[in-house]
C-alpha cells in the first residue's frame, strides 16, 4: 500500500516536471512556484517513500505458510532409487 502511495507521489512529481520543462525549450522561463515545489517534492517524497516501503517490505518476517500440513495417516509416496552410473555414463542393456 505504501509502496503505491509512494509511485503516485513519484508519478505526480514526474508529470510536474514536464510542466515545467517543456515550455522551458519553448522559451517560457517563469513558472508559478507551487508548480516547482510540487515536481521537486513529488520526486522526492514520493521515491523515498516507495524505497522506504520496499526496504521494510524485504525486511519484514515472511507470512506463514497457510498451507494444509500433509495428512500422517496416508504412507508415503514410494520412490524409484536413482539409476546408477559409471563415470562413462550408464551402462549398456546387458552387461553388469
Amino acid at each position: 500500500m505504501l509502496v503505491r502511495i509512494g509511485t503516485s507521489l513519484f508519478a505526480v512529481g514526474l508529470v510536474a516536471t514536464a510542466i515545467i520543462i517543456i515550455p522551458f525549450f519553448f522559451g517560457v522561463t517563469e513558472r508559478p512556484t507551487w508548480l516547482n515545489v510540487l515536481a521537486a517534492g513529488g520526486l522526492t517524497i514520493g521515491l523515498g517513500v516507495a524505497l522506504v516501503a520496499i526496504v521494510a517490505a524485504v525486511l519484514s518476517p515472511a507470512p506463514a505458510d497457510e498451507t494444509e500440513p500433509p495428512d500422517e495417516t496416508e504412507p508415503p509416496e514410494e520412490t524409484e532409487p536413482p539409476e546408477e552410473t559409471t563415470a562413462a555414463g550408464p551402462a549398456p542393456a546387458g552387461t553388469s
